[in-house]
């Protein structure tokens, strides 16, 4: 399955995501170490300064005169541009238990962890000369928060951020969160900071950063050119000015087999692989050397299906006002007015549907059949995952029965449905006759052009039609059938999410609302809807609104990061999900980096204050401290 979206989309560096770097010598996938090393692309020998890197990536972004963390769409590749022209806050640690500096020297809590003061570091300066301090960080999530994508994901988590002093900066939160740090100002984009010139609608200039290099040309989609800053604050262990080398020219690359072939022939020195069966070819490449973030401190991102739960396009946006004839409540309550029950009802039920199969489009006079548990259940226990991941996943990675992997500190067996078709067709069958229908099926979106997402199609198509079920395929560009899941417009499709060094990076993900409580209280105001009532979040794409699984979150993060409870919270989180089913769990995803023998170093990086991080931190990596032999 190609990696069709995950959290980084919108915000976040899924680290075992949005790949990584094992402890020293903890895994030698392929190839030989250099001299002085301490395992696959770590060579600590004196290194040669100078040369230009070609590095192989997967995407591009969209438009890079509105690339930042407060703006962006950052996939993994975008994480890997953004290490070049940009500096994060913090960085996560080699073990992945705690945040590092960088820009920011450290983050203190309240004993509530609502309130948290970041210290910054002072002396740097962006490339145009500027100085960074206290306002660039309130500018850059005050753009975060008004983005009309980045801000859905923000909003949820950050009440308001708030100059203390030059160097000083206050973060006021909606909830309480143990592991914030880690989370918004280490693992998403968000963290990295941006001179505040390129937030402007106007703005057609050339991004500004304080990182190790800056932009000499980008041609989107084609290749994108940095050369060395000069005068970047950085230095090595030795007092050396970073970065080593002069240049680095990342070339787009969609394809998976021809990035191999790429770093084959040498045109490019290092490429960055998610596809299972181009990570399995790395092998047989000679005159590499390649690691997978298998054994990783991190949960890896997850192959799925993702489905609508409800039936119904985004509930939260039909409450905003955002859907054509549906007034939406939010308007009457920013004016104080009682919500009329019909639009409360618009707002719950008018959004229902289903993707018609011989249109392809919604269509509200469908009836939904994936909002009903027992077919959610029926199509987990129809798909074979063990016979997926063998086949179609090529024996990378290993079968998924939730979010965490089975060596995950928060992983309890969560009983997720086992593959048993006889059962599955009873519990189809069954349905039918409740219902009074004959025929059971939906629409699956699928990526264009990407041969993976067929393969997987036809996978799932055959295993569900042998319980009764028809699917029909949706191939559309992989941004339509993004915006297509956050609109609620779709029934069901491929996808790939989740994974990181900490839950709490899937909070937004997950998190639902109150529909009766007042907005005030975190509710959403819908006073005639039944007691009890919970509506999904904006970015919450399946639709589960599981009261269980939003309080298990808030208890986990109001508790001290690795305690007892936090740990027992999230587990919560994943078995109630092998209930609810709001994802057909596949497989894990393996990321895999891979480059030719003279590039040195490239599993290495540390944090501001010398000590080691994750780096590689899923996919994405960092350049400063990379050499060429």
């Amino acid at each position: 399955m190609s990696s069709t979206v995950d959290r980084r989309t919108f915000l976040t560096h899924s680290a075992a995501t949005v790949g990584g770097v094992a402890l020293a010598g903890a895994v030698l996938d392929g190839g030989q170490a250099g001299a002085a090393s301490s395992g696959v692309g770590v060579n600590l020998a004196t290194p040669r300064t100078g040369g230009t890197l070609r590095v192989g990536l997967i995407s591009d972004v969209p438009n890079y005169h509105v690339f930042n963390g407060a703006q962006g769409k950052m996939d993994d590749s975008g994480f890997c541009l953004a290490n070049a022209l940009y500096d994060p806050l913090f960085v996560a640690a080699s073990d992945g238990k705690t945040w590092l500096p960088m820009l920011a020297l450290s983050a203190t809590a309240t004993s509530d962890y609502k309130t948290w003061t970041v210290t910054l570091r002072q002396g740097v300066h962006f490339t145009n000369g500027d100085p960074f301090n206290a306002d660039i960080v309130v500018a850059n999530f005050a753009a975060a928060a008004a983005d009309p994508t980045v801000g859905l994901a923000v909003r949820p988590i950050i009440a308001s951020v708030t100059k203390a002093s030059e160097y000083r900066v206050v973060f006021d939160l909606v909830i309480p969160f143990s592991t914030f740090p880690i989370s918004a100002l280490c693992e998403q984009q968000t963290a990295y900071m941006a001179h505040p010139s390129s937030f402007s609608p106007t703005f057609t200039g050339t991004p500004v950063g304080t990182g190790p290099f800056k932009i000499v040309s980008w041609q989107v989609n084609y290749e994108s050119t940095f050369t060395r800053n000069t005068s970047y604050w950085r230095r090595d262990a030795h007092h050396r000015h970073l970065p080593y080398l002069d240049g680095i020219t990342f070339h787009t690359i969609p394809d998976d087999p021809t990035r191999n072939q790429a770093l084959q022939a040498g045109q490019v020195d290092m490429i960055l692989q998610e596809d299972s069966a181009s990570v399995a070819a790395l092998k047989s490449i000679r005159g590499i050397s390649y690691r997978t973030d298998v054994h990783d401190p991190l949960d890896p991102s997850v192959n799925c299906l993702i489905v609508n739960t409800t039936g119904t396009m985004n509930q939260y946006f039909a409450w905003a006002g955002e859907f054509p004839g549906v007034p939406g409540a939010l308007s009457y309550i920013q004016k104080g007015q009682p919500v009329p029950a019909a639009v409360q009802t618009a707002d719950y039920h008018g959004t229902t549907g289903a993707v018609d199969p011989s249109s392809l489009t919604w269509n509200t006079n469908l009836k939904p059949v994936l909002n009903d548990p027992s077919i959610r259940k029926a199509c987990a226990m129809a798909i074979n995952r063990p016979i997926y991941e063998k086949v179609l996943a090529s024996g990378v990675g290993e079968v998924a029965d939730g979010i965490y992997r089975k060596a995950s500190p928060y992983y309890r067996n969560p009983h997720y449905p086992e593959f048993n078709p006889k059962a599955a067709r009873k519990l189809v069958d069954d349905y039918k006759a409740t219902k009074g229908v004959s025929h059971v099926g939906f629409v699956i979106d699928i990526v264009s052009g990407s041969s993976s997402d067929q393969k997987v199609f036809a996978f799932i198509q055959q295993q569900l039609a042998a319980i009764g079920i028809t699917t029909t395929p949706r191939a559309s560009t992989q941004s339509q059938l993004i915006q297509n899941v956050i609109f609620g417009e779709y029934d069901c499709a491929s996808w790939n999410q989740f994974g990181g060094i900490d839950p709490s990076l899937n909070y937004v993900w997950f998190n639902s609302q109150p529909a009766t409580t007042s907005p005030a209280a975190g509710g959403m105001g819908l006073t005639d809807l039944p007691a009890g009532t919970y509506i999904a979040g904006a970015v919450n794409f399946a639709h589960q609104a599981d009261p269980v699984v939003e309080n298990a979150m808030l208890r986990a993060l109001a508790s001290p990061p690795r305690s007892a409870t936090q740990t027992a919270s999230w587990a919560r989180v994943n078995s109630q999900f092998a209930k609810d089913l709001p994802y057909l769990f596949l497989n894990t995803l393996v990321v895999a980096w891979a480059a030719r023998t003279n590039v040195q170093n490239w599993a290495y990086a540390t944090a501001g204050d010398g000590r080691r991080c994750l780096n590689p931190d899923g996919g994405s990596t960092r350049w400063d401290q990379i050499w060429l032999a």
